[in-house]
């Protein structure tokens, strides 16, 4: 079968993936410095802030220039970096606590202890909190903000039961572990 030019065939297709060029979405900096900082803290992974990374937005934050507004939003980016780093921490402890509890197959499955369940109320009130503090011109930040901790908070919610995909709307008091790893019996295979 021959491809014919212009064909409804996705491999004569003129294969180009679109991406959207305009960066109004971002704050105007025109200080090169300060944007190269910006840019750089918005492609990094927030889990755990290089050091030269750091060095360099707090140069540019604390240099002198006439980018008021470009050091501005590059502070806002630093301190919410800073911030997802911390509250990163948190959430992966609270899951090995989780993981912890359940066992390593799953053999303590039981109803979750009170001070882990504020816990995960605490961790999900404040992220909530967090995510409706940014305003409409900070939506850049608020979309990273939620890549860099909604994963975290998934991990979370996949080691209890009886949570929906609202958290604010569930009752806790009926949540229970669930295993991470469920251990199927060597009998039940198929030899």
């Amino acid at each position: 079968m021959s491809l014919k030019s212009g064909g409804n065939n996705p491999i004569s297709w003129n294969l180009r993936r679109f991406f959207s060029s305009n960066e109004k979405h971002l704050p105007a900096i025109s200080d090169p410095e300060i944007e190269s900082a910006f840019k750089d803290l918005l492609a990094a992974s927030w889990n755990e802030l290089p050091q030269g990374l750091v060095e360099e937005a707090k140069k540019a934050v604390s240099k002198a220039t006439d980018d008021k507004a470009g050091q501005e939003a590059l502070q806002n980016v630093f301190r919410a970096a800073e911030a997802c780093e911390e509250f990163g921490g948190t959430l992966v402890t609270l899951r090995m606590a989780l993981d912890d509890l359940c066992g390593l197959t799953g053999e303590n499955v039981g109803p979750l202890p009170g001070y882990i369940e504020d816990a995960v109320k605490a961790a999900y009130n404040r992220y909530m909190t967090y995510l409706e503090s940014f305003g409409p011109e900070e939506h850049y930040l608020r979309k990273k903000v939620e890549t860099e901790l909604g994963t975290k908070m998934i991990h979370l919610k996949m080691r209890c039961s009886g949570i929906g995909s609202e958290w604010g709307k569930v009752c806790f008091s009926q949540i229970l572990l669930i295993p991470v790893v469920q251990c199927v019996p060597v009998s039940s295979y198929a030899v």
